[in-house]
């Protein structure tokens, strides 16, 4: 089923760009931005059925990273309307810190890497301002990048533990909704501010000693981009 929604979009990506060709005018660039992202649930999931953690405190930091890549813009003819497939990498994830009354504390990190592949369909109220909607289909790169720090013994069981982490979460693909703010110059910059909301679970749980509550963990992604058009309109 995975193989199939793949090969579906690339289909969607292509044949747009080759009908695009005939009844529109096509731009297409690089892209590069900062994002700031979160995962929901994520201390539920990790607290799990471990009465030790009643006592403790686990907050959501998030986690900073970099999406860019490639786009296509298809102005549809004699519209303010255009289509825009990417095809991006995302670096996104989470951050939580975790105290309880013992005085242990430790900082886990997941760490997720994505290619996204999706459109926008973008309006353009005034000039180069720009209103767009779509969705993104992210496979997952990274399923298992975990960092681990702690307080106990000096980190001495830091290795061990993020281990446990590793083995009992699994990073998997991710689909988004898209919301984007932009503006296009006439010098082919690009500005674009993006809001991505999660509707898949992102994070799988497998059996292990820290008993992970399986849970509904969806990403929310706000990105800041810059973009380079190499054809004008």
């Amino acid at each position: 089923m995975k193989v199939i929604l793949h090969l579906l979009i690339f289909g969607c990506f292509f044949s747009g760009a080759l009908y695009g060709q005939n009844e529109t005018n096509i731009t297409y660039g690089l892209k590069l931005g900062g994002l700031f992202s979160k995962i929901s649930n994520l201390q539920e999931s990790i607290k799990g059925r471990d009465n030790t953690f009643d006592n403790s405190v686990m907050e959501s930091k998030g986690a900073y990273g970099l999406e860019g890549g490639f786009f296509m813009n298809c102005k549809l003819h004699d519209t303010r309307v255009a289509i825009q497939p990417e095809i991006l990498f995302r670096q996104s994830g989470e951050t939580v810190n975790y105290q309880d009354a013992t005085g242990k504390e430790f900082e886990l990190g997941l760490h997720y890497s994505y290619l996204q592949i999706g459109a926008l369909y973008k309006v353009y109220p005034y000039e180069g301002l720009n209103l767009g909607f779509g969705a993104f289909y992210g496979i997952s790169l990274s399923a298992n990048n975990v960092t681990y720090k702690s307080n106990e013994a000096d980190g001495m069981y830091d290795v061990a533990t993020r281990q446990f982490y590793k083995d009992g979460l699994d990073g998997t693909d991710d689909f988004s909704l898209c919301f984007a703010l932009g503006y296009e110059l006439h010098q082919s910059i690009h500005f674009d501010l993006r809001y991505y909301l999660g509707v898949k679970d992102v994070v799988k749980t497998n059996s292990s000693s820290f008993q992970f509550i399986e849970n509904n963990n969806k990403s929310s992604v706000i990105c800041f981009s810059l973009g380079y058009s190499f054809h004008q309109w």
